[in-house]
């Protein structure tokens, strides 16, 4: 088979690492990761929420993406939204920064060409830095930063936009997270609000073999409804994962009791109480595998407004006058539908930081998720909040991995990047063998 190699993608040869299973494409690929690519013939319209005249940068800030690093598989998914972003592709990131938290050889040596490559690229320390020491050089006046995990594989083309004029016009909170699809706190609400639909994972195969490996869709409507000879009342929040590389199906419906049948459904059924909801969300790569193909769902049908539950927030000083609004941007974009964390532990996958505020609340210490949703906001009276209209997608929690990494979710994720956000230079293929039986 002839192999593609491109900008940022795996080149036959290039993988050096033992081979699991547990590590597989669906793909098409052959040996060595090789691929043909092909370009779809059908590429999707997403709506925007931009403001009349769209997304205009504002002047005089600096915004800073800033990378966590260290795993090249997600990374090259995520290097497409990176540059869809950067300012010379008319997007609001002026550089995209990576601290690397890896000792992998190929890792490393991933890192070291794509920030040699890319334009807006570059890596901050030749040395391993943890996160005490990340947040201690992200202090920089006028400058906006974006942190985003290295597990981020979609990012919605507004959300980066959205997330710089909300950082801008609400001056209050300490920070400003993304709507994250995959975590517990936004995941609780994305099932009330409607934008979780039941899917459930295939079937175990018993005479009938998985399905070939072909040029892989992202779209869920290519995959049949699950079977409506087979038991639909078995579906747990920890399934054990069919096979290595097994897709998940929508039950026929697509409606509020078909989603009780589903993992997220069993969930909440449950008499539990919403600390035991947030730790199963958390813990179960089910629940986190069916927020994913509910949001390539939504995606597919243009709705990504289905994840916009938040509303416009007004902060008062003790005197009773308003805190907030930007004086120069009071009727600009941004704001719109905030939704307040309450001081709960929320996650700090994808947020965005003044400097000058990254500097008053240091230091962090070892966890800086805890310091900078619950003790930093109590402390400084300045609460976390998150920005509904910037939806981004999360891939695994440490609890979640084993069993995400068994779906073909990180295929589908690739294949919509190559369709929305990677240019025909820079088409991505998969790092590894195809998955045992495909």
């Amino acid at each position: 088979m002839t192999s593609a190699t491109t900008q940022g993608s795996p080149s036959p040869g290039h993988k050096e690492e033992e081979w699991t299973e547990d590590e597989c494409t669906t793909w098409p690929a052959d040996n060595d990761g090789g691929w043909n690519a092909t370009n779809s013939d059908t590429k999707i319209k997403l709506d925007t929420h931009a403001p009349p005249g769209g997304w205009k940068k504002p002047s005089g800030i600096k915004v800073v993406a800033v990378i966590f690093y260290g795993r090249r598989r997600n990374v090259d998914i995520l290097d497409c939204y990176l540059q869809q972003n950067l300012v010379h592709n008319g997007g609001y990131l002026d550089e995209v920064r990576f601290f690397k938290h890896t000792v992998n050889h190929q890792d490393l040596e991933y890192l070291h060409r794509l920030t040699s490559e890319v334009k807006g690229y570059r890596m901050v320390d030749p040395y391993i830095c943890d996160y005490s020491c990340m947040w201690a050089k992200l202090v920089e006046d006028n400058t906006i930063y974006i942190k985003i995990d290295d597990d981020v594989l979609y990012i919605h083309h507004d959300a980066i936009p959205q997330l710089v004029h909300t950082r801008i016009k609400e001056q209050h909170p300490l920070a400003v997270s993304a709507n994250l699809v995959n975590a517990p706190v936004t995941g609780l609400e994305h099932f009330h609000f409607g934008a979780i639909h039941p899917f459930v994972p295939a079937p175990v195969p018993s005479t009938k073999p998985p399905p070939p490996a072909k040029q892989p869709s992202w779209r869920p409507s290519q995959t049949p409804l699950y079977p409506k000879d087979l038991p639909q009342t078995n579906f747990s929040v920890f399934p054990d994962p069919p096979y290595a590389g097994h897709t998940w199906h929508l039950l026929a419906g697509d409606n509020s009791r078909t989603l009780q049948e589903s993992p997220a459904g069993v969930n909440f059924h449950r008499n539990a109480g919403l600390h035991d909801l947030f730790i199963q969300a958390y813990q179960s790569w089910a629940i986190g595998a069916q927020q994913q193909y509910s949001l390539l769902r939504n995606i597919e049908l243009n709705q990504i407004s289905r994840y916009f539950f938040g509303t416009r927030l007004h902060y008062l000083h003790a005197n009773g006058s308003a805190i907030g609004f930007d004086n120069d941007d009071k009727d600009g974009p941004g704001a719109e539908q905030l939704f307040d964390t309450q001081y709960k532990r929320t996650n700090v996958i994808f947020l965005a930081m003044w400097g000058h505020d990254i500097r008053a609340a240091l230091p962090l210490g070892e966890d800086d998720e805890l310091a900078l949703t619950i003790y930093k906001p109590l402390e400084m009276r300045r609460p976390f909040v998150v920005d509904t209209r910037a939806v981004i997608l999360h891939y695994s929690f440490g609890s979640q991995f084993q069993g995400m990494r068994k779906t073909d979710l990180l295929d589908r994720w690739r294949a919509l990047a190559n369709e929305i956000a990677c240019p025909v230079k820079n088409q991505k293929g998969p790092w590894d063998e195809r998955c045992p039986g495909i």
